[in-house]
C-alpha cells in the first residue's frame, strides 16, 4: 500500500498556492541559490553536503544553509526525507523537488522578483474586475424544481488504520461537505459519512440509507482496499479483497449505482464490481492526499451541480491536474455494458 503525500492545498486555490511560494522564496541570495540547485539537473535526492558543493558554497556557511533549507521544507518549496543509506556522506536527511513546485517554478521565481506583477494576479479570494463594480448574478432555485430532481444519498466510508501510512481522509470529507453545501442542488444530496469503516459499516449503510453512491477513501493495494479493525489498542491493517466487496454490495435489493474506490491502485476491483454496480471509478496507480482530496470535491460539487457522472469525473481530473499534473491520469471510469456515463444524471 502507497503512502499518500500530506496535503497542502486540497482547495484548488491554485493562484494563491503560486503567490504564497513566491512569497515564502523572496529575494534572499543565499535562499534562492539553494532553491535553483535544488531544481537544476537531476532527479535524485540530495544530502546538505552535495547542495552545497553543486552550488559552491563555502563549508562556513553551513548552518545558514541549513536554516534556509529549514525555510524551504517549511514552506512547501522543497521536500525533506529521511536518507535510506543511497547517500552515504553521514547525512540524516536528503532533499528534493516537489512535483507541484517544479510545474510551476518559473513562474513561481518571477512573482517573486516581481511583487507588483503579483499583486495584480487575480485570485478566487480576490478578483480584479477595472471599470465595473463586481456583479453577482446568482441563479434562484424554486421548491417545486428542487422536487422534481431526485434524492441522491451517499454512503461516504474513510478507513485510517495504518499509523506508519496515516492519510488526511478527514481533510477530504471536509472538501466533499463544503462543495456540497456551496451547490445549487444541496437539499437534494445527503452524505452519509461513516469514519473508520469496516465491511458491517457498508453492510449497515446499505441497508440504512439504500445509497446510490458508495464512496470508499483509504488505502488500497491490486487485491483490495484496507479497513479499520475494532480493535483499539492494536490496529492490524485488515484488508477486503475486492470478491468480499463485490459479494457485500450484492447482499441488498438496492445495489449502489455507482461505486468510488478513492484509494491506490484500486483499478483491480473493476472486473468484480461491474455489476453489481452500474459505474465505478478506481484508481489505477498509487494517488497522493492532495489528489485525492481534490478529486472528490469536485467530483460531488459537479454531481450536486446537476452534471452527468461523466462531466464529474473529467472536472474531477482537471481539478486533479491542478494540483498535481503527473496524476491527472490516475482515476479511471468502468461503465456496465448498455450504461452511459454521460447520461446518468443523479441529482
Amino acid at each position: 500500500m502507497a503512502e499518500r503525500t500530506s496535503v497542502f492545498d486540497i482547495s484548488g486555490n491554485n493562484e494563491e498556492t503560486r503567490l504564497q511560494w513566491a512569497k515564502d522564496l523572496g529575494t534572499s541570495k543565499m535562499r534562492r541559490l539553494l532553491f535553483n540547485t535544488v531544481y537544476g539537473r537531476g532527479e535524485k535526492p540530495r544530502s546538505k553536503k552535495q547542495i552545497m558543493q553543486a552550488a559552491k558554497i563555502d563549508a562556513r556557511h553551513s548552518q545558514q544553509v541549513q536554516n534556509e533549507l529549514d525555510h524551504l521544507r517549511s514552506t512547501h518549496l522543497i521536500v525533506r526525507i529521511d536518507n535510506d543509506g543511497s547517500v552515504r556522506d553521514g547525512s540524516r536527511y536528503l532533499y528534493r523537488k516537489d512535483p507541484s513546485v517544479r510545474k510551476y517554478r518559473e513562474n513561481i521565481i518571477s512573482l517573486a522578483d516581481n511583487r507588483k506583477a503579483a499583486a495584480r494576479v487575480p485570485t478566487k479570494r480576490r478578483p480584479l474586475v477595472r471599470g465595473l463594480q463586481e456583479i453577482r448574478i446568482t441563479k434562484t432555485i424554486t421548491r417545486r424544481e428542487l422536487r422534481r430532481k431526485k434524492q441522491l444519498n451517499v454512503l461516504y466510508l474513510t478507513a485510517n488504520p495504518d499509523r506508519t501510512n496515516s492519510l488526511r481522509v478527514d481533510a477530504e470529507v471536509r472538501q466533499v461537505q463544503d462543495a456540497v453545501r456551496g451547490s445549487a442542488f444541496r437539499d437534494n444530496i445527503s452524505l452519509q459519512y461513516r469514519p473508520a469503516a469496516d465491511l458491517d459499516s457498508l453492510i449497515e449503510g446499505l441497508n440504512d440509507h439504500r445509497p446510490r453512491i458508495v464512496h470508499f477513501s483509504g488505502h488500497g493495494d491490486p487485491g483490495g482496499i484496507a479497513v479499520d479493525n475494532p480493535e483499539i489498542a492494536r490496529r492490524p491493517i485488515k484488508i477486503v479483497s475486492f470478491d468480499l466487496l463485490a459479494k457485500a454490495l450484492s447482499a441488498t435489493d438496492t445495489p449502489p449505482e455507482i461505486v468510488v474506490l478513492n484509494a491506490c491502485k484500486s483499478a483491480g476491483a473493476r472486473k468484480t464490481l461491474l455489476p453489481p454496480a452500474k459505474i465505478v471509478i478506481v484508481m489505477r496507480d498509487s494517488v497522493s492526499d492532495l489528489a485525492a482530496t481534490a478529486f472528490a470535491a469536485k467530483f460531488y460539487a459537479a454531481i450536486a451541480a446537476g452534471q452527468s457522472v461523466k462531466s464529474a469525473f473529467a472536472q474531477a481530473k482537471v481539478a486533479i491536474e491542478m494540483v498535481s499534473l503527473n496524476e491527472a491520469d490516475t482515476p479511471d471510469l468502468l461503465a456496465a455494458p448498455g450504461v452511459d456515463p454521460a447520461k446518468v444524471i443523479l441529482t
